[in-house]
């Protein structure tokens, strides 16, 4: 089993970070909300690279082909972004670690595909 949790598996979010920067250095004088959208969007990608403060751990992939990586996230963000994780994060379905940690498991979904959900 591998665990891995580096840097680079949140490419996407910080393309889509150099995309907004972009336009709003750009000369067009109509774009003052999007810095407020690039400042949430680096608050949100800066909160996906924190290990320190999260409390759920998604166990993605199979240890046959050992291609397992494990997710540290926020529920209550995928909640609101996702219903399936409203209805798989209620109170019913969840189990939790001695440290309260939400512990959840996904062996049927690779974990580049999820992480590209999780965007």
């Amino acid at each position: 089993m591998t665990n891995n949790t580096n840097n680079n598996s949140f490419t996407s979010l910080e393309n889509i970070t150099l995309l907004i920067n972009r336009l709003v250095n750009s000369e067009n004088n109509n774009v003052l909300p999007l810095k407020y959208i690039s400042k949430l969007v680096n608050d949100f990608s800066n909160l996906l690279k924190e290990s320190d403060h999260y409390d759920i751990e998604i166990k993605v992939g199979t240890d046959e082909q050992d291609n397992v990586k494990t997710f540290k996230a926020h529920s209550n963000i995928l909640k609101t972004r996702c219903s399936y994780f409203k209805t798989a994060l209620s109170n019913n379905w969840i189990k939790r670690s001695d440290n309260g940690i939400i512990l959840f498991e996904k062996e049927n979904i690779s974990p580049k595909i999820f992480e590209v959900l999780l965007m």
